[in-house]
């Protein structure tokens, strides 16, 4: 039997080898890009936090700076008497158009500039009025006869200023002529302008050179406006109604001042300088440059309103529920006018067109008491009975005092969201308050002035309405008295 001898030293002995274990090396990984990614995402946003606060703060210092300078270099404008600056915009055609010098648009703008509103009132351009004793025509011709008459200006715009006193009853300050082709000249140097169309529109008559007509549409839709498609949305008349057109051309006003306000053009003096030179060279105005200086202080926060002279209620069936504010006008026979279309003065006839009592109260509300539309308030009218005690006693002679008083109201743009039968008897004109609204109470005064007594009703605050008022039967004979 042979043994083998072993050799047992240590270098002949060898370690077997083991193979590592994978210590989640992919997740480690994976979490350590992901801690990478979010310190780098934290860094951007709060360099993006910063930066953002870092630009509203020298913007906020830019229109500070701006506000200060105008303050300290502007001359206090004219007012009225109680201290609004009534301004006459006026938008013409100069040469190559085929109503040359006639006032497509007439607006009275006012500025309260204790409450920083800028209230606008539409005249419609078919306005019927006398020029002296023996003629007469639309107020649009105003401007122009004059102009070819005295080859000036200043002496036309103001002879467009007295008449619009006569109709209105507003002292004129200041006036603004503006052409309508730097109208479009200046939205397209402002880069164009931001509009949201509320609905969709199609004029298939808007007025061409050469008296030929064009179709125009716009969709419903936020659009980014030029200057020729921004002239035809604030123009078109066949489209919608004349009170629609103005709360288009009030859009366009927004669009405008927030265009001027904006950083692009704040931080852009050769943009600012070029803005002005076209405003000089062709917009006249009787404004110099330091009252104009005035009002920049108040371009960025102003609140907007317009109100206009319409003639719509004419054209609803339903009349009285669906009434656009302001119809104190309506469409005259045109053969008492050679065949001419114009409107006259609610009452006028055609041998008395000056009938404007009713328009000047329209504006005396509309321009004096911006607070009106501040307030907005919502009013209830109730007539002073219930359904069945009108058919059992009364019958149909019955007037319905509550809809004819809304149907008042309404015209003077007094929200009044419901008209219905009070529920039971009631043998006073009550008023019941359910939020305060003082100067919308104290224009209701001048329309119901036999209200017996008022009481504060906070039961029914919420209601949705902020007031309501219950009439009694004989309410509409007292009025008369």
């Amino acid at each position: 039997m042979f043994w083998v001898k072993r050799n047992f030293d240590n270098k002949s002995l060898k370690k077997p080898k083991v193979k590592k274990k994978k210590n989640m090396s992919f997740i480690k990984h994976y979490f350590k890009w992901l801690i990478v990614l979010w310190i780098i995402f934290s860094i951007f946003f709060l360099w993006g936090n910063i930066s953002n606060v870092l630009w509203n703060y020298v913007k906020k210092t830019v229109w500070l700076i701006i506000k200060n300078v105008s303050s300290t270099m502007s001359k206090a404008p004219k007012t009225d008497s109680i201290w609004n600056v009534n301004i006459l915009l006026m938008w013409v055609w100069w040469k190559n158009h085929g109503g040359p010098y006639l006032t497509d648009t007439i607006m009275i703008a006012s500025f309260n500039p204790r409450l920083w509103t800028l209230t606008l009132f539409s005249v419609p351009r078919d306005l019927y009025v006398k020029y002296d004793k023996y003629y007469g025509g639309r107020i649009n011709a105003i401007f122009a006869r004059w102009l070819y008459k005295t080859h000036n200006i200043w002496e036309a715009a103001k002879s467009l200023e007295k008449k619009i006193k006569q109709v209105t009853w507003v002292q004129i300050n200041y006036y603004v002529l503006i052409d309508f082709w730097w109208f479009k000249k200046i939205i397209n140097d402002l880069w164009w302008v931001t509009v949201d169309v509320k609905r969709t529109l199609i004029d298939h008559r808007y007025p061409w050179p050469n008296s030929t007509y064009v179709t125009f549409k716009i969709t419903k839709w936020i659009h980014h406006l030029n200057g020729a498609t921004a002239l035809k949305y604030a123009r078109s008349r066949h489209s919608t109604s004349d009170f629609s057109r103005s709360a288009r051309q009030e859009q366009m006003i927004r669009a405008i001042l927030h265009k001027l306000t904006s950083s692009w053009i704040l931080f852009s003096p050769s943009k600012m300088k070029n803005l002005y030179l076209q405003f000089e060279n062709t917009v006249h105005t009787n404004f110099d440059f330091s009252t104009l200086l005035s009002f920049v202080k108040y371009i960025k926060t102003i609140k907007i309103h317009s109100y206009v002279l319409n003639w719509d209620c004419y054209l609803q069936n339903t009349y009285r529920k669906n009434l656009t504010p302001g119809c104190f006008v309506y469409p005259a026979v045109r053969a008492d006018f050679n065949g001419q279309a114009v409107l006259l003065p609610v009452w006028a006839t055609a041998k008395n067109v000056a009938n404007y009592k009713d328009i000047q109260k329209f504006a005396f509300i509309a321009l004096w008491y911006p607070e009106l539309w501040l307030e907005h308030a919502k009013i209830q009218l109730l007539d002073w009975m219930w359904d069945k005690f009108i058919r059992k006693y009364y019958r149909w002679y019955l007037k319905p005092v509550a809809s004819n008083l809304a149907f008042k109201l309404r015209n003077y743009w007094f929200d009044i969201v419901n008209v219905k039968n009070a529920g039971k008897i009631y043998k006073k004109n009550i008023w019941y308050i359910y939020n305060k609204k003082p100067i919308t109470e104290s224009l209701l005064n001048t329309f119901v002035w036999d209200i017996s007594y008022k009481t504060w009703d906070v039961k029914y605050s919420g209601s949705g309405y902020d007031m309501s008022l219950i009439l009694w039967q004989d309410y509409l004979s007292n009025q008369t008295k």
